[in-house]
This record gives structure tokens, C-alpha cells and sequence, in this order.
């Protein structure tokens, strides 16, 4: 299951200097992490992490590179079979 999270500041995917918000897609059974990164040129790209291994997944040029990156996380996690909408409870 992939669960989308906000990072909190001291944990390692924390990054004080980024442009987008600090969110990552965290698969629970294994230690595969996807992460945004903006660059800065008006690029950002989601990053595929497992220990000190590194890959790009896909990369968006042109596009808003500030700001939150929540539609695009969910449109990600909707192309790896990742997702399920569960409706949040009445308050």
C-alpha cells in the first residue's frame, strides 16, 4: 500500500529550501519512497528512493514548480495501481 504523507521538519526527506511542499508517497512494505524535488529552472520531478539508490520517475518541464504538488502525487499514484479514495469520516 502507498500511503501520501506530508514530511515533517527533521525527518531525512525534509528539505527546508524546497519550492514544493514536502510530501511523499511511502510504500508500507517496502523502503521505497517518492519524493518531489523542484529545481531552479521552472522544472520539479518526483524522485524514486530506496536507501541510497536514487531514480528519476518522471520529470515535468514548464510546468508549476511551486507551491503543492498534491494533484500530481495522486495522478502518480493513480498510474502505478496505487491509489484508493477512502472518504474521510463526518465530522
Amino acid at each position: 500500500m502507498w500511503i501520501l504523507v506530508r514530511v515533517l521538519k527533521g525527518s531525512k526527506y525534509f528539505e527546508a529550501e524546497t519550492k514544493v511542499d514536502n510530501q511523499v508517497l511511502v510504500c508500507d512494505s517496502s523502503e521505497l519512497v517518492i519524493s518531489a524535488r523542484a529545481t531552479n529552472d521552472a522544472t520539479y520531478r518526483f524522485e524514486a528512493r530506496k536507501g541510497n539508490e536514487t531514480f528519476i520517475v518522471a520529470e515535468f518541464t514548464g510546468a508549476k514548480a511551486s507551491g503543492s504538488l498534491t494533484t500530481e502525487f495522486l495522478a502518480l499514484a493513480a498510474k502505478i495501481g496505487a491509489i484508493s479514495m477512502v472518504a474521510a469520516p463526518a465530522r
